[in-house]
Order: structure tokens, then sequence, then C-alpha cells
């Protein structure tokens, strides 16, 4: 950083005096100009969204009177049609001259201006009998033959298999009309698009073809159903109401621009969409005939890609939570705007107004639905931006007006302050440069004396300073080699006692006498923990180590007890044995305590792995003997107390205690083979496997046993990819466990199994709502021949556990008494 001399700071508190006023005044303006500028930007903005919002909603009010309107002139088609003689001829006339106009796009990526053509309101005219057999149907302005007609009494014989409106109909009274909601086979996005990147450029996709059923029955002159009429409006047609709306353009256009947000769309009182630019959100059916389930977060992802979604506003809450809100206020038969983000991630304010209608199905809210237009927010502040960029032109200009009448105050103002600096300054500068030879190093250097004044003083000054440094210079350079000598001798010591304690595998942590903390090496911070700070008291060092709190204060209060010892603490994986020495530094302890730490975690879990070893290994040799010793007389007891049970001379009571006899001897051949199967283990043979279809398939197989218990037994599963094991021994294995948890719920209960991926691992956790497992029996539940069942063999959970250990798994369990017992197997991906 340059020195401030004293010629600069006259200088610059000359130009602060001078330009600071300025330029507060100046700053104080443009803020002003700034916040005026923003206020007028967003009051147009305000102005703009307040006229468009206006103009949308008039438009949303003025189509859902057309909508109704055309909905009613149906319903007078109908009716006139009722009245009229159902002749062919009269059917053929009708069809033809209800008639509306349709701009269609063209059929490829030429044709993008499309044609204008009238074509009939209606899809179909049908005439049917009271039993519901097609007597007359005009499809597509032709008459359907004889043969092709169908009985749609049945919904499954009907055009989309599962309409009913003969039976609606066939309950209506004289002069009452049925209206259905839109039914059509689904189109999905595929379909749709043809190959095209979006629904502007998708000339030659799929259309939508479905319709809205208008019937009302028929009466003889005695006052009996003989039939109904029945009209299909063509889709098409409601298409055309919203199909070529464009807010954004101001004028009518082909088709909209999906991806913009300005375009409008229809749908029902039950929230589904009717009439949209993607025609994969439309409500239809399978080619079964069943509703194709609405668009959710649960949707699954494979139906999301293909477009197999139909578009709900009442499920729609998790792309944005004003769809649902839209839908419930039309049913209300309100209207209003809301502000939204659609799929394509357009921002826009949709104005909504509801289609009042209330004939047929739609009696129930007295509503059609509703009618949505929406428009880009951006378009909307397109004034403002003008006038906003216009005020920042006129700043602009007048930042450069008052940055040139600054400029030349500031050349006026540092000329004066030049003037004014360098003549204090100039008699100073003697003493200056010479004050820094004397701080260089030359101790001659003095300064010669001009004046009396406050300078003259200050010379006088500067050159006793002179002689004063020039003695003591010489005095601090030889105590300098000495402490020098001193210092280095220092660190050598410090540095060796601290390198052999940094590399010594145990943790040493030294204490004052009076508890606190002096000193602790790199492998004492890993136990301990590296936030600890020096005069930290022992029982916030060694705070959660049980124990060794109070052992520490017994040393250090009785200074006695030193000497090393072994310990036990749970201080997570590869940290539970410790073995603890306690010395004293300095006679009795009078200069504090030494406390090492060595972890012999892993020496002890060696022993004891071993030891469980070695009584595995000798189990599996006495079950082999035992098994082979006793299997051989076991055989031929039990022929021989076949042949006395079969003897007829011998009495009941006899043969009862022989079935009792080869009952027993059944059950110990049962645990013979136990003992042979865990002495013997098949070895696994590992193939890649679905674990969700393996534990899914080990449910069903308990399942219906549990319920004969009352037992609930629930599988979730979660994303698990395939992965290589021994399907019959992990099937085994989940089997053991299940049925442990059964028999701890003989009242009846819950048992909870649950797939996931954690870590690496593909988990199986099997929980129960039982009793838990005592905390004295926990240590011992996988080891072999250990139960609390009076009939068990108290081997599943061993070999459960060897099983797991055989795919390189893990197997863990948590238990509370009175909160119920989860186990969880771990098998690496």
């Amino acid at each position: 950083m340059p020195r401030l001399t004293l010629f600069k700071k006259i200088l610059v508190i000359t130009l602060l005096l001078s330009l600071l006023p300025l330029f507060v005044s100046s700053a104080i303006l443009l803020m002003n100009l700034q916040s005026i500028s923003t206020k007028l930007t967003d009051e147009i903005s305000r102005t703009d969204d307040r006229q468009a919002t206006q103009s949308l909603q008039m438009k949303a009010r003025d189509l859902a009177e057309n909508i109704r309107d055309f909905l009613h002139q149906c319903e007078s088609d109908l009716l006139f049609l009722s009245r009229s003689r159902l002749d062919r001829s009269t059917l053929l006339d009708f069809y033809q001259t209800r008639l509306s106009e349709v701009w269609q796009r063209g059929g490829s990526a030429t044709a993008t201006q499309g044609t204008h053509e009238f074509r009939p309101i209606y899809r179909s005219i049908a005439i049917i009998d009271r039993n519901g057999m097609e007597q007359t149907v005009i499809r597509n302005g032709q008459l359907v033959p004889k043969e092709q007609l169908r009985d749609v009494a049945d919904p499954a014989n009907t055009e989309f298999k599962s309409e009913e409106y003969f039976r609606r109909v066939r309950a209506l009274k004289p002069g009452e009309i049925y209206v259905s909601h839109l039914t059509g086979f689904h189109v999905s996005k595929q379909e749709q698009l043809a190959g095209a990147k979006d629904p502007e450029s998708a000339y030659d996709g799929k259309s939508y073809q479905g319709g809205i059923r208008f019937g009302s029955p028929l009466y003889d002159s005695k006052g009996k159903f003989s039939g109904m009429v029945l009209l299909t409006l063509d889709h098409q047609h409601l298409m055309e109401f919203t199909q070529h709306i464009d807010p954004g353009k101001g004028f009518a256009t082909l088709f909209p621009s999906y991806q913009s947000g300005n375009y409008a769309f229809l749908f029902d009182d039950e929230g589904w969409i009717i009439t949209h630019p993607k025609f994969w959100d439309l409500r239809g059916v399978d080619q079964t005939g069943r509703l194709v389930p609405p668009y959710t977060a649960h949707s699954k992802k494979e139906d999301v890609d293909s477009g197999r979604i139909p578009f709900n506003l009442d499920h729609a809450g998790f792309i944005h939570k004003s769809y649902p809100t839209v839908s419930a206020a039309v049913r209300n038969r309100q209207e209003g705007f809301v502000d939204i983000t659609n799929v394509g991630g357009a921002k826009k304010i949709m104005a909504y107004a509801p289609i009042f209608y209330d004939t047929g199905d739609y009696a129930r809210h007295g509503v059609f639905g509703g009618v949505t237009i929406g428009f880009q927010v951006d378009q909307f502040h397109e004034a403002s931006r003008k006038g906003s960029r216009l005020i920042d032109r006129q700043l602009g200009e007048h930042r450069r007006t008052s940055a040139l009448i600054i400029l030349a105050t500031a050349l006026v103002s540092a000329l004066s302050a030049w003037l004014l600096s360098r003549g204090i300054s100039i008699p100073l500068r003697q003493l200056t440069e010479s004050a820094g030879k004397l701080a260089a190093g030359d101790s001659h250097v003095r300064v010669a004396v001009n004046s009396s004044d406050e300078i003259g003083v200050l010379a006088n000054t500067f050159n006793y300073m002179a002689d004063e440094l020039d003695l003591r210079k010489q005095s601090i350079l030889s105590t300098l080699d000495e402490l020098r000598k001193s210092r280095l001798e220092i660190l050598d010591e410090r540095n060796f006692k601290e390198s052999v304690l940094e590399s010594i595998s145990s943790g040493i942590v030294t204490f004052s006498p009076q508890g606190r903390l002096t000193s602790i090496n790199r492998t004492g911070r890993l136990f301990l923990g590296e936030g600890l700070a020096a005069e930290t008291h022992y029982t916030e060092v060694f705070k959660g180590w049980g124990v060794l709190n109070e052992r520490i204060s017994q040393v250090l209060s009785k200074q006695s007890g030193y000497g090393r010892e072994t310990f036990r603490f749970d201080h997570g994986p590869g940290k539970t044995h410790f073995d603890v020495g306690f010395f004293p530094i300095g006679a009795d302890a009078e200069q504090g305590l030494t406390v090492t730490l060595r972890n012999e975690t892993q020496r002890e879990n060696l022993q004891e792995e071993m030891m469980r070893l070695d009584r595995l290994a000798s189990l599996g040799k006495l079950s082999a003997g035992i098994a082979h010793e006793v299997r051989n007389p076991l055989t031929g007891i039990s022929l021989l107390l076949d042949d006395l049970h079969d003897q007829a001379s011998s009495s009941p009571e006899d043969r009862d205690l022989i079935k009792k006899a080869l009952a027993e001897i059944e059950r110990v051949e049962k645990l013979v083979n136990a003992l042979l199967n865990y002495s013997s283990p098949v070895r696994a043979e590992f193939r890649e496997c679905d674990l969700n279809r393996l534990v899914c398939d080990t449910v069903l197989l308990m399942r219906r046993q549990c319920e004969r218990q009352k037992v609930q037994l629930n599988l979730s599963e979660g994303e698990v990819p395939p992965l290589r094991l021994d399907p019959e021994k992990i099937k085994q294995a989940v089997l053991n466990i299940i049925k442990n948890a059964q028999e701890a719920l003989p009242e009846g209960g819950r048992i909870e199994v649950a797939t996931s991926v954690q870590d690496g691992y593909a988990v199986i956790g099997i929980g129960d709502d039982g009793p838990g497992i005592a905390s004295q029996d926990l240590p011992l539940i996988f080891e072999p021949f250990f139960t609390r069942k009076g009939a068990g063999t108290g081997l599943g959970l061993s070999i459960t556990q060897r099983i797991v250990e055989e795919h390189h798994g893990k197997v863990r369990v948590e238990t509370a008494p009175g909160a119920g017992t989860r186990f969880t197997v771990e098998l690496p991906l």
C-alpha cells in the first residue's frame, strides 16, 4: 500500500471538502430518478396485467356462452328428430343438413395453411328399439348394413366397449334428455406426434376420434317405452371452439403453439380435459373400454414416456397447485384467473369461466365444464419495457452531464489542493529523506536545523534519536545472536518429542493436576475428536466413555491406581475395546497425569471369531456323527413299530401308544435331518435373480398360514436391480425369519416385509409388532440350538446367518420390549 504523505493528505482532504457534497447530491438525485423509473415501470406492468386479464376473462366468458348455446342446439336437434318420422330418408336428410365449418390442417408439412370445409356435426345417428337392438344407424354419411347392427343393451357391444347409454336413456321420462361425458379411444403421444418433435409440426399424426352422446326415449301411443334416438356429437366440432384461439397474436391460428402457453382448452365437470393441442391429454378409454387413469405424481415412467396419461385437473396439483383450484371454482360456478406454469414450462396467466349447462350427467354441478385461455406472462409487459427503456435513456443522458460537471469541478479542486499542499510539504521533504536513510541502516545521517519553529524542534529531536539508536543497535545485535542459538536448540528438542509422540499408534493425552487438557497427539484426536482445545476438563474430553471419568477422578484424587486396564466402549465399528493406561507426571502426579489409549478391538474380534469358528467346526463334526449313528437305529425302530401298529391283535390302547411313539420318532428324524443340513450345507449356486420376485414368492408361500393365525403379512417392494445370489438359500433365510416372526404373534399381529437399496447393498427388512426379544437372549439368537420354543431345533437363525455370510452380506437385529423386532438382511449388489 503506498505511503500517505502530508502532501497527499492535504490534497485528499481538499478534494473531499469540494467534491463530496457534489457527489452526494448527484447520487441522491440519481437514486430518486431510478426509484421513480422503477415505480413507473411497475405501474405500467400492473395496468397491462389488469387489461390483459380482463380481456382474457371476457374471451373465456364469451366462449363459454357459445359452447352452452351449441349444446342447447344439439338438444333441440335431438328433440326435433325424436318428434319426426324416423325413416331412412328423414334421417339422411337430417344428417346432411346439420353441418358446421371446420378449419383443419393438411396431411403434410406443405399444407400449413389448412382447409375450410363444412362437416356433419354428428358423428352418428342411431335408432334403437326397446330391447337395445340398433334398427337404423348412419355413420360417416352412410347407412350401416343390417348385418353390422349391434345389440347395445350390452355395453361391450357399443362403439367404445363400455357405454351404458341404453340403460340410462331407458330410465328417462318422455321429453327428458341424456347427455354423456366425452367418450373415445385414448390417443398416445407417439400416435399423435408420429415422429414429429411437437404437436404443432405433427401433420401426419393420429387424431382423437370420440364424441358426446345425446339420447332421448321414444314412447308409443300407450305410453310404453318403444326405443330411443341417439345423436353422437363429433368431438372435432368441440375442438373448433378452442383449437384456433391464439391470444398472443390477437387473431386466429390454424393450430396453437403449446410451448408458448398461448392457447385455450376445455375440461368437463369432473376435471377431465376434453379439448387440447396435446391429444394424449384428452379423456379416453383403452381398447377394452376401461377409462385410462389420469396423470398423477405416481404415474409410471413408461406411461409418462408413452403419453398414456390423460390430464385431470383435480389430480394435477403436483404440477401446479392452481389446477385443482380452477376445477373446483368452475364446479362452484365461479370465473376468474390464476398464475400458472404448464407441463411445458411456460409461465402464463390463465383465465377461466364455467359453461353453464345442467342436462343429463351435468345436472350434478350445473356446469358442462370450464373454458380456459392462457397467455404468456412476458408478452403482457411489452409496453412497460418500452417505457422503461425510454426512461433509462434519459437517465443515461443525465449521468453523462453530471459526470462532465463533476470532472470539471475535480480538476479545479485538484489544482488548488496541489498548490496548497506543495507549500507545506517542501520544508518537510528533507527531514523525510533523512529519516528514510536512518531506517535503511545509515545511523550516521543527521539533519541540518535551519529554523526554530515546530519543524526545527522536530529536526533536533530526530538528531537525538539517531544518536540513541546508534548506541542501542550494537547492544541489540549481540543479544539477538544469543537468542537465535537458544531458539534453534529449543526447536530441535521440541520437534524430536513431537515426532516421537505423533508416530506412536496409541493415543497419549496429558492433563494438569487440576484435570485440564495440556496436550494430545494425533492418534488421541482420532479417538476423542479433532475439536478438543487446551484447558478442556477431562470430564468433557472423555464424555460418553463410561466409567473412564470416574477412574481418572480416582487416580487424581488418591494419587494411586496407576497402570493399565482393559475397557469396553461402544464408539462405533472398530472402536469397542481399549487398553487404557494411567501414569503420573512427576512424583505423585504433582505435574499432572498421562492417559494412554490403545485400540484392541481388532484383536478382541479376531479372538471371538476364532472361538466361534472352533465351536462351529466341533459342532459340525459332532452333528454329523450323531446324525449318522442315530438315523439307522431310528429307521429300525420305526419299521418295528409300524408292524406292531398294523397287527390286528393289538388293542386300541396299544395302537395309540405306538402311534404316539411313531410321531415322536418322526420328530427326532426331523431334528436329525436339520443336524445333517447344518453340518453339511449344500454349496451355493449363484445366478442373477430378481430379489423382489423371490421375496414376493416367499411372502405368498407364508400368507395363507399367517391368515389362519390372524397375522397380517404385508410386502413393500423397492426398486432393486438384478443381482447374483442362490435363490433357494435366500428364500430359506427369509422364510426362517418370517416363521420366527409368525411364531412370536400367537394372538395375531402384523409382519412388514420391505426391499430397498442402500449404500451399495440390496436390503430386506422384516419387522413384527410382537413382544420383542429379551435383552439377555439377544447375544445368543444366532447360536446353534438356542431356542425359547419347546418344539424348535434352534437352528433356524444360525442357518440364516451362515447363508447371509456365504453371500458376503450382513444380518442385523433391532428389538425393544413390547415394540416388536426387526431383522435387516444386507446383500452386496
